[in-house]
């Protein structure tokens, strides 16, 4: 089942092609993991919402090295929103931890190339294709309207959505459906609050890239 994945496994997976290649560029891969972490924490009960603060609910390890890190995070700082753990956690070190657990797992290799004679590249080839498979099929039933969604496969498709990458990996897409599973009784509070917070940063940091990207040619 999907389920045997983090929810920011399942997300990574996703975002990575067969031959190792990131498929979204990293400002979205990166917050879309870290509200994947932050999903999968309240999907169990971990984490919750107090008064818009991200604190946490329960003690208890998960088992992830990567979802215990993070509970340890904010079990030493209760104070800050969701947004800020967005911004917090949404980086190369999230990333690149949890790209090495799905190589522990044999999911992913890891292939290191030197280019330039100064500059080291990695990707993360596809060593086991099932588990990837898996998480599309269960995602694109649900999108097809085949599969009433579970609280697992609707937060991956907020996700996909609040990072804009959601055509991208299925297709053309229903968007009143996509609506109805990402707003639907199935997710918390907590939840919907990262979902929102992501898709608000991802903007804001397309906007700044814009802005940067005519800066820079109207002084070039």
């Amino acid at each position: 089942m999907a389920e045997m994945l983090t929810v920011p496994e399942s997300f990574a997976l996703l975002q990575t092609t067969p031959d190792g290649r990131r498929s979204a560029n990293a400002t979205r891969f990166d917050l879309g993991l870290a509200g994947a972490v932050l999903s999968d924490l309240a999907l169990r009960n971990a984490v919750t919402l107090h008064v818009d603060r991200v604190v946490l609910a329960s003690w208890e390890p998960t088992g992830n090295q990567v979802l215990d890190a993070a509970l340890g995070s904010i079990a030493a700082a209760p104070q800050h929103p969701a947004e800020w753990w967005v911004r917090h956690l949404g980086n190369g070190s999230l990333r690149e931890a949890v790209l090495a657990g799905l190589v522990q797992r044999g999911i992913l290799a890891e292939e290191r190339r030197r280019t330039l004679l100064l500059f080291t590249t990695t990707r993360h080839p596809e060593r086991d294709g099932g588990p990837e498979a898996l998480v599309r099929s269960a995602v694109a039933d649900v999108l097809a309207g085949h599969a009433v969604p579970s609280a697992y496969t609707a937060t991956l498709i907020g996700l996909l959505d609040a990072t804009n990458t959601l055509v991208a990996q299925f297709g053309p897409v229903d968007r009143e459906h996509v609506r109805a599973v990402v707003t639907g009784d199935w997710a918390s509070p907590a939840v919907r609050s990262v979902l929102a917070q992501i898709q608000q940063v991802a903007v804001g940091a397309a906007t700044s890239a814009a802005m940067t990207s005519v800066i820079v040619s109207t002084n070039s």
